[in-house]
């Protein structure tokens, strides 16, 4: 492997003099932003299901904030990155969660004092329909889907508090978040070595949208750096490309010795339905459902010019090397053969 690798020394650094607290700070992407803020100056502290001590994460439900709002006190930015991701819960528990509980993580940022709060929304905010290259400016689309809806609804609760004056808010619309360790890149490996494979509707023709970990988190930084040119505005934020799930997926399949499945469309969605029912059932979770094949279907590119412009925003990572380092890291795990 050819080692062309961006370094801290090339990433956005700006000083970062604030108290950010983050919900979901024990995930992926929480991780991630937590060590990079800190090492630009910043106090973080969150919470998550499960308390971190060390890296001051507290254990809370987001749906009941008064068990540890007064952890709030004091914080400059909220950062509400928790929700239940994907299209594999009721409607009712995902309005439970990533609506209501947005509100209640909101008014409890409010009550606190805190100046900023940034919501989590997600590309899919614009359906599973949009066209190249949607902006900001693209209407969003409720479709037949949970995870859909409830980003939708979400990002009305939050733009109504900046609207009506009680906090400035931002929201970001994220890819799909990838790297080393992401639910990107481990459940599909997972699929793709067992004999039934990973599958994937209409031939793998969907649009994927990567936005790796680094780049989402420069993007971050960013945000966190340009209070008043992200002040109730919404932002994407991609690697600011599209490409065939084929072309992702396959190469998981490719470094795993695993193997992708291409089914019709008119059989992947109501089969995902039929087996992720099956397996959840069990009390596993698993994340197939129609609307998994849907979002996997996408037919759309993503713009960022908008960040691009207004804060700077550049992908440093390319996707060659986003995958140099997930098989490194898929290697180094055990998730793959060494």
């Amino acid at each position: 492997m050819t080692d062309h690798r961006t370094t801290d020394a090339d990433r956005p650094a700006p000083a970062l003099d604030q108290h950010v607290f983050i919900t979901g700070a024990n995930g992926f992407i929480g991780r991630a932003m937590a060590e990079r803020f800190r090492a630009l100056g910043a106090t973080v502290t969150g919470v998550d299901l499960v308390a971190d001590p060390e890296h001051g994460v507290i254990a809370g439900d987001i749906t009941r904030p008064e068990e540890w709002a007064d952890a709030l006190d004091g914080v400059d930015v909220v950062i509400h990155t928790a929700a239940l991701l994907g299209a594999a819960y009721s409607l009712e528990r995902a309005w439970h969660v990533n609506v209501l509980g947005t509100q209640r993580v909101l008014r409890a940022a409010v009550d606190a004092g805190a100046r900023r709060f940034i919501h989590f929304s997600s590309i899919m905010a614009y359906g599973f329909s949009f066209p190249d290259g949607a902006d900001e400016t693209y209407p969003v689309h409720i479709e037949y889907d949970p995870y859909t809806d409830t980003k939708v609804n979400s990002e009305a609760v939050v733009l109504a508090a900046h609207t009506a004056g009680e906090i400035d808010v931002t929201v970001i619309r994220p890819g799909d978040v990838w790297g080393p360790g992401s639910v990107w890149v481990r459940s599909p490996i997972a699929e793709m070595v067992k004999p039934t494979g990973f599958p994937l509707p209409n031939g793998g023709k969907g649009v994927f949208t990567p936005v790796y970990i680094d780049n989402f988190v420069d993007g971050m930084v960013l945000v966190l750096a340009h209070a008043e040119e992200t002040r109730g505005h919404i932002y994407n934020l991609t690697d600011g490309i599209g490409m065939p799930c084929r072309d992702f997926f396959g190469r998981l399949a490719d470094m795993s010795g695993g193997k992708v499945v291409y089914l019709p469309m008119r059989i992947a969605a109501p089969l995902a339905n039929l087996v992720g029912a099956l397996i959840r059932r069990t009390g596993t979770h698993s994340d197939l459902a129609a609307g998994t094949m849907h979002m996997l279907n996408r037919t759309g590119t993503t713009s960022i010019e908008k960040a691009r412009k207004r804060l700077g925003y550049e992908p440093l990572v390319t996707f060659e090397d986003g995958m140099e380092r997930v098989e490194e890291w898929a290697r180094e795990s055990g998730l793959i053969s060494a």
